[in-house]
């Protein structure tokens, strides 16, 4: 249970750093329940379009689509046992006209990529593999 790891050890793990480069902490979790109950607990965000050459985010690229979420199962009793997922929504979808980010469509995606996964739509081995990761569109 995410209640019982080291977050900050996700740092130590390139798979998820790479794409979570802040410290992750308990609430940046939200629990992910189907009808069998409570399946684990998943962070997810969306993805900008571009790096720069420094590979830092080129946020004045804006969002692609992209979403990556962060799933650590019920039963997990180290971050190795996390696996990453993608979803992809239209760009335009990530942004609220207000500018702030569709939080409520970004876990949407989030939660179907994740339960596809969790359902066998995809290869879990590719999943916590080093940067070969599956995807997955919600429309």
């Amino acid at each position: 249970m995410v209640d019982d790891l080291d977050l900050g050890e996700l740092r130590r793990v390139p798979r998820i750093s790479y794409y979570f480069r802040y410290p992750l902490h308990r609430h940046d979790f939200r629990e992910l329940k189907t009808e069998g109950g409570l399946r684990g607990h998943y962070a997810a965000k969306p993805l900008y379009g571009s790096l720069l050459p420094s590979g830092h985010v080129n946020r004045s690229a804006g969002y692609n689509g992209d979403i990556v979420a962060l799933f650590i199962p019920i039963e997990a009793q180290t971050v190795h046992a996390a696996c990453l997922t993608f979803a992809h929504i239209a760009p335009e979808r990530i942004v609220l006209t207000s500018s702030r980010r569709n939080w409520p469509a970004i876990r949407e995606a989030a939660e179907r990529s994740i339960c596809m996964m969790l359902d066998g739509g995809m290869d879990v081995s590719i999943l916590r593999g080093a940067f070969s990761i599956g995807a997955s569109e919600v429309k």
